[in-house]
């Protein structure tokens, strides 16, 4: 990261720690300022949000630093010259010849930040028209704990459809779903639960067993069959407003379920995602909780009624 010198007009700081010496500049948006390694990966998670590669800022960077500096600061990515205008104007009043649009188009070229939208023929509309309801037509014939199942669908870089469960997470919970073959019993379903570990096994077929990738709270975990599916809550016990010693926001996230899953059964990315952070701690109404909800008002029933 290129070092960043200070003014007597403004004293420049950390964006994590307020520290004024020795500073350094992100070497993506050179707009926010570190003192260190640590602080910049320390403040990632708040600091991806904003930062942003600026690609016509690099290229006048040598020849034209202030002006490269006054885009990187506005979030300008492109500025048009007098002449540009003019042509786009002409081209707006024009009745024939190159259109504005494709006048603007030749401007920005690959650095356009807008994506183009995509275009379809008639055929193509009406073959998707008919994919739809092929596939809405197929989802309203199969039973109802099935749709159940299908209307579980873990957001890709907060859970993960695994195959044998579904599994899925806010920053206080975990969420794992096991849908039952078709003849098994209540009393083949065995999950046995510790603050570190997890076995869920249907009959004789093991489901999962292992070390959890962190500490739960047992006493605060639930599981219950509803629709011919299990449902595991775990309410992790480094979470929102309980941190653990030295832990931030970022450590709650989990990749998978299992400390040592397989390489197929782990989130990919390298840090949690934006919107993990803008998750409500109770209530997540996303897709995946739709049954969480529908389960734990099932519960509230079971436990008003009368013996």
């Amino acid at each position: 990261m290129p070092t960043a010198t200070a003014t007597t007009a403004e004293l420049p700081e950390c964006a994590n720690c307020a520290e004024t010496v020795d500073l350094l500049r992100c070497s993506r948006c050179h707009n926010a300022l570190f003192c260190s390694r640590a602080c910049q990966r320390a403040y990632w998670p708040f600091h991806r949000l904003s930062c942003q590669k600026n690609e016509f800022a690099d290229a006048v960077e040598e020849t034209e630093p202030k002006f490269a500096s006054w885009m990187r600061s506005h979030g300008k990515l492109a500025v048009l010259k007098d002449d540009e205008v003019d042509r786009l104007e002409r081209a707006g009043a024009a009745t024939m010849g190159v259109s504005r649009s494709e006048v603007l188009e030749s401007m920005y070229n690959r650095l356009e930040p807008r994506p183009q939208e995509p275009t379809y023929t008639a055929e193509e509309m009406q073959a998707m028209r008919t994919s739809r309801n092929h596939a809405s037509n197929q989802k309203a014939l199969l039973p109802s704990h099935k749709q159940a199942w299908e209307q579980i669908q873990p957001a890709s870089d907060l859970g993960q459809d695994c195959g044998t469960y579904k599994w899925s997470q806010t920053q206080t919970e975990i969420s794992v779903f096991v849908q039952l073959p078709e003849q098994t019993r209540r009393h083949e379903v065995v999950v046995e639960l510790t603050p570190s570990k997890l076995m869920i096994k249907l009959g004789a077929k093991l489901i999962l067993n292992g070390q959890l990738y962190s500490d739960v709270k047992k006493e605060d975990s639930m599981w219950l069959l509803a629709d011919r599916i299990l449902h595991l809550t775990m309410l992790k016990r480094n979470r929102r407003g309980n941190y653990a010693n030295q832990c931030t926001n970022a450590d709650t996230f989990w990749k998978s379920v299992m400390k040592h899953a397989p390489q197929q059964e782990r989130l990919e990315a390298a840090y949690p995602p934006s919107r993990y952070y803008a998750l409500a701690i109770e209530n997540d109404v996303s897709s995946s909780q739709q049954h969480t909800m529908a389960v734990a008002g099932l519960q509230r029933k079971l436990r008003a009624a009368p013996e």
